[in-house]
């Protein structure tokens, strides 16, 4: 079931961190937050492109689960607040 942006970004800025938040979970999120999805590069890798002021975040996903590690986490929130997607 998916979530509504307000959901995903209460979880993703939770504390403490969350612990479950999934691949399928940031892609809802970012694609609710004016970002694209592009191949990482690597096998692994995430790549978002944030559309209004064509910043991207990349980094190499979780493998060989689905939850975000913890340092995932912080740069996803910072990639968040850089783009004014997140108001502390």
């Amino acid at each position: 079931m998916s979530k509504n942006r307000e959901e995903l970004i209460e979880k993703l800025f939770s504390t403490p961190k969350p612990r479950n938040f999934t691949k399928k979970e940031l892609d809802q999120l970012m694609k609710k937050c004016n970002c694209e999805k592009y191949p990482g590069g690597r096998g692994s890798g995430l790549k978002y492109f944030h559309t209004p002021t064509k910043r991207v975040l990349a980094f190499d996903g979780p493998h060989p689960g689905n939850e975000l590690y913890y340092y995932h986490i912080d740069k996803v929130r910072a990639f968040l607040i850089e783009v004014e997607e997140y108001c502390e």
